[in-house]
């Protein structure tokens, strides 16, 4: 999806808002990704 699409499906008026919520969205998402790998025992051993 692109930017301008995910800035047009949340209503933002301004392209920064999308941007930065974007970013933080990804960044939060690789936290919990990273979290999860710590949790899990590893596949396949």
């Amino acid at each position: 999806m692109g930017i301008e699409e995910l800035r047009a499906l949340m209503g933002h008026e301004k392209i920064q808002t999308t941007l930065r919520y974007s970013k933080v969205t990804s960044q939060r998402a690789q936290e919990v990704a990273l979290y999860a790998f710590e949790k899990i025992p590893s596949l396949g051993q």
